[in-house]
């Protein structure tokens, strides 16, 4: 008497993959040879914005991006990969996944599946986030700390403090008061730009006076022994930009340059036409010769809340936006920011437009 079921009893496939679908808690795609997306699962509409129905058909690159490719030896082989996934709102999360290509029994590869770690995602994050409120926290309180003893002193032993403690102790105050509104001024900036409530004045602009003026601005912050090797070519078309946006990401860029290098006496910024992602575009490279960046922490540095784990770091106020912001604002105003770092040289390239599709006040939504 056969054991085998009845082919009524045979379970359905489609409903097995429905059910994992229910019973994750990551997403998954599959895609077929022409890297056109056949399933698309309900945790990455949660995750995405994206709904099946909208995704269905599309070519993967529009929903994330990788810059390692997927190579496989071998057609049961499966890999790890870091991607960018694309958000309907416009955001992009850097997510794990794991990736294997679907076989035909006669072991022909028809498409790939990929999963999303969704759920270290959002462990990660909450993580983040409960760490950059306790920063914050701390980064507040420091200052804050410093104006109300400082200025208690002030107040209640006037008469016997001289003149030049009472000037160093206003000077205190006054440091410890433009630190706190750099750090509002961060927090602002995340708000604004994750709320998509950002005003930009596109129009052209020489690179030229606005790096020169930085500069002078770094060296009279640090007093450092710093000296700046800039590179200009003969000619150089202006960059269509927001000039304010464009001052604030290389304000971070050079001030960053000096901040970590102090035992180095150089900082090169050097200023070059070139294409990227097949556009012209104007570059600018800032090299320091100070920590240098591990290699595994240069994809985490454009994050959100990240800070290098170093003594320097340590020992130097931050919060870990600077470069999340510069890199945000690089995206919004059409270029890219990138970093290369080995052997104590660190260089961060900036790219940016030399044409703008309109000019004017435009907002960002």
């Amino acid at each position: 008497m056969s054991s085998k079921p009845h082919s009524q009893d045979r379970i359905n496939q489609e409903q097995v993959l429905e059910s994992i679908a229910r019973a994750t808690k990551n997403g998954f795609i599959a895609f077929n040879l022409a890297h056109e997306i056949n399933i698309f699962s309900n945790k990455l509409e949660e995750i995405t914005g994206w709904k099946e129905q909208e995704m269905l058909g599309k070519n993967i690159t529009e929903l994330f991006s990788t810059e390692d490719p997927m190579k496989f030896k071998e057609p049961t082989e499966v890999i790890s990969l870091s991607v960018n996934l694309f958000t309907k709102d416009g955001k992009q999360i850097a997510i794990e996944t794991r990736s294997t290509p679907i076989v035909s029994p006669e072991q022909v590869i028809s498409g790939y599946l990929i999963f999303f770690f969704i759920e270290d995602y959002k462990k990660d994050l909450d993580k983040a986030q409960s760490e950059f409120i306790s920063t914050v926290s701390h980064e507040l309180r420091t200052p804050i700390t410093s104006i109300k003893g400082f200025a208690a002193t002030l107040l209640h032993q006037a008469k016997t403090i001289d003149e030049e403690k009472r000037k160093k102790y206003i000077n205190i105050i006054k440091d410890q008061a433009d630190r706190l509104s750099r750090l509002v001024e961060d927090l602002l900036a995340i708000s604004r730009l994750e709320s998509k409530k950002l005003q930009l004045t596109i129009h052209p602009v020489k690179l030229k006076p606005i790096i020169e003026n930085i500069i002078m601005m770094v060296e009279s912050k640090h007093k450092s022994k710093h000296k700046f090797d800039i590179n200009f070519p003969p000619t150089l078309p202006d960059v269509w930009v927001d000039s304010d946006r464009l001052e604030q990401i290389l304000t971070n860029l050079i001030d960053n340059a000096v901040k970590y290098s102090p035992d180095a006496d150089l900082v090169e910024i050097k200023v070059r036409e070139c294409q990227h992602d097949g556009n012209q575009m104007v570059r600018i490279n800032v090299t320091d010769y100070g920590i240098g960046i591990k290699e595994e922490d240069q994809r985490k540095i454009f994050t959100k809340f990240s800070r290098l784990d170093s003594p320097l770091t340590r020992k130097t106020e931050g919060t870990g936006l600077g470069l999340y912001i510069s890199y945000s604002l690089s995206k919004l105003l059409g270029g890219d920011l990138k970093v290369k770092s080995a052997d104590g040289k660190t260089t961060f390239y900036l790219y940016l437009p030399t044409e703008a599709h309109k000019g004017g006040v435009v907002w960002w939504d």
